[in-house]
């Protein structure tokens, strides 16, 4: 669930702000979790912040922060970090892009406290978010394959597919980063393809006890 309602934010134009909040609705369990995305940018720089509750179940709330560059109209991340709360537990992951050498460097630090600094496996030049609001430019088939930050643990590996367009483009997204046990973390995303903004998003049978749905029920845009 994690993974759909940070995926499910927002999206593009030129020089604006932008604000999103999302509701997950998961079976007969009702409404499971909240989200909020916040995206401004103008000719050179971008930031990207999301704010995920799950308001059953667990006690937990996820923040994604994406901060870079732009050129030619592409998000270029230069720093990802995901700060999670759980059970009054801190935890911070701080990634680097350093693209001279092609490589991430991931920091981890527990209640502010320094655990250690690696190199991942993969370099990728977009994070799971810039990846998101990059598609309409850097997508070129129906179906393809794409490496970011957030999709396949030791690869970055993410699969696109255009399912239909319309004034509604539909999209399958197979994250390869398990959402729930058992689930691969394949997302169907309806996007409002005049301003590429997320309407709704569902990831099917979780569980086998129904399907979790994300839905757009606020969003804000400052020209």
């Amino acid at each position: 669930m994690k993974k759909l309602i940070i995926l499910i934010i927002t999206v593009l134009s030129y020089s604006f702000s932008m604000s999103a909040t999302y509701k997950a609705k998961y079976g007969w369990f009702g409404t499971v979790g909240i989200a909020n995305g916040y995206f401004e940018k103008n000719a050179t720089n971008y930031k990207i912040s999301t704010y995920s509750q799950i308001t059953k179940f667990i006690d937990f709330k996820n923040y994604h922060i994406s901060q870079g560059i732009i050129k030619n109209g592409i998000l270029i991340p230069l720093i990802y970090k995901n700060i999670i709360i759980k059970d009054d537990k801190k935890y911070s992951l701080i990634y680097k892009f350093d693209y001279k050498n092609k490589k991430i460097y991931k920091l981890k630090y527990k209640n502010g406290k320094f655990i250690y600094k690696r190199v991942l496996d993969f370099f990728a030049k977009n994070d799971i978010l810039t990846l998101y609001f990059n598609i309409p430019k850097i997508m070129t088939k129906n179906k393809q394959t794409f490496y970011a930050l957030g999709g396949d643990r030791d690869t970055g590996r993410v699969d696109v597919e255009i399912l239909s367009k319309g004034k509604i483009t539909k999209i399958k997204a197979n994250l390869y980063n398990k959402i729930f046990a058992g689930d691969r973390g394949i997302l169907f995303l309806d996007i409002n393809t005049s301003n590429w903004v997320t309407l709704k998003g569902i990831v099917k049978n979780v569980l086998k006890i129904g399907d979790l749905k994300g839905k757009l029920v606020n969003f804000k845009q400052v020209p």
